[in-house]
């Protein structure tokens, strides 16, 4: 039987683990906070009314009174529903698309605040600012492009904040952040040896790495009742190492062989602004605005035990905007809500199914309680929709990469829904 070349076997894994790993990469996770959730991440800038302030916009810290601390997490519901079908030669491949493709997460958060004199503050902050899990059935229409890709991302942040008037804060701080992914996809055995009864092959890659970032803030209330946020936090480079390995089933006349694999991937640096301004006494409005440099993840390049390659996701700049409210109903109770658009990276052309993603529309409401003086409870929830229904019709990577004769057409039907609970103390 004639050996296939390596060097197209492993082009073909380059296009599809790339895809994937873009987008896992590629995904922002912006929830943070119970509070922050709730009024769809409106106020994050400059409302400065919480722990969380420590990541959101280190200056608010200056408008807190006293050492706080806050804990809580973030559950993930995803619904991503793939509706289509793959084709050999114009005919369909058998497969079952029955399975819900989104996989449940617990994204943890956790914030400490604390004086070191009348106008220096200091604080922490523990967060998940990039994840992604996406889990089809190997039996899946798309599986020769993708099986499985999950993101796991940890910054530990670490933050100075000083009142340079008591109107006017700036603060700054560095990240240290881990990156994890891991991916997998099929080989088409059947098709690249002609044999119907081979069993497919596959890989898997995981690689991590740990990198360094900082980020700079500054807050300003011009007069009693109004705030103005600005806050910057740099992009990471992370060069990841680990393991490319390949399924027992694959075929050694592939001539793929399993050995350390390494990336240079680059999670995109923000800037968010923002306006907080009360209208009452106990009712106040935000405005929020998020531009997010996506255009650093054009391309990467693999390398492993195998021959390099390299693959292209043509990632755009976004925008993210919201507007929330808080009202506080009395001493005890606090009601929250917003409403916000955000511009999905993925363009159309070069759409995965590692993130198959939309500009979506996100809706938050939530409450807050204190339990007692020095304790309270947030509670947030979030509904966010597709704009529309995300394709591959049009996408390169809808082609199965290394024979080139698998064409994955069809349509996604995606939403989100996330709970979040925080714990505050006043210390």
């Amino acid at each position: 039987m004639k050996r296939i070349p390596t060097w197209l076997i492993m082009a073909g894994i380059g296009i599809t683990a790339g895809s994937s790993e873009s987008a896992a990469s590629g995904f922002m996770v912006r929830e943070n906070s119970a509070a922050s959730l709730a009024t769809a991440f409106a106020g994050n800038a400059s409302r400065a009314d919480e722990a969380a302030t420590v990541f959101n916009n280190p200056a608010g810290m200056s408008w807190l009174s006293g050492a706080q601390t806050q804990i809580g997490g973030t559950g993930v519901f995803p619904s991503v529903n793939f509706e289509g079908e793959a084709t050999v030669f114009g005919s369909p491949i058998p497969a079952d698309n029955s399975r819900n493709n989104g996989q449940f997460a617990l994204i943890p958060h956790a914030y400490g605040v604390f004086d070191l004199s009348e106008r220096w503050k200091a604080g922490f902050a523990l967060t998940v600012p990039f994840g992604n899990t996406i889990d089809y059935s190997e039996d899946w229409s798309g599986r020769y492009v993708n099986v499985k890709t999950a993101a796991l991302s940890a910054d530990i942040n670490p933050n100075v904040s000083f009142k340079v008037t008591d109107r006017f804060a700036i603060a700054g701080g560095v990240s240290l952040q881990y990156l994890k992914l891991d991916l997998s996809s099929k080989i088409p055995q059947f098709l690249i040896f002609g044999d119907p009864s081979a069993p497919d092959g596959g890989f898997l890659l995981k690689v991590d790495s740990w990198g360094w970032g900082w980020n700079l803030g500054a807050l300003f209330e011009p007069v009693d009742g109004t705030k103005i946020g600005l806050t910057y936090r740099s992009g990471i480079d992370h060069g990841m190492d680990g393991t490319l390995t390949f399924d027992p089933t694959t075929s050694p006349l592939l001539g793929l062989v399993d050995g350390p694999a390494n990336a240079d991937i680059s999670v995109p640096a923000s800037i968010t602004g923002g306006i907080t301004q009360f209208l009452s006494e106990n009712f106040s409005v935000s405005l929020d605005a998020q531009f997010t440099q996506w255009h650093t993840f054009k391309q990467v390049l693999v390398k492993s035990s195998n021959p390099d390659f390299l693959f292209h996701e043509e990632y755009r700049d976004t925008w993210m905007v919201s507007i929330g409210a808080v009202y506080r109903l009395n001493q005890d109770w606090t009601l929250r809500a917003g409403f916000g658009f955000d511009e999905s990276p993925v363009v159309d052309a070069f759409r995965d199914t590692g993130v198959p993603d939309k500009d979506r529309y996100m809706l938050g409401l939530g409450f807050g309680y204190q339990i007692t003086p020095s304790v309270g409870l947030d509670v947030g929830y979030a509904h966010y929709f597709a704009s529309g229904h995300a394709t591959m019709n049009e996408s390169v990577n809808r082609i199965e990469p290394i024979t080139g004769a698998i064409f994955l057409n069809g349509r996604y039907d995606n939403h989100l829904d996330y709970l979040s609970i925080s714990l505050r103390t006043a210390l």
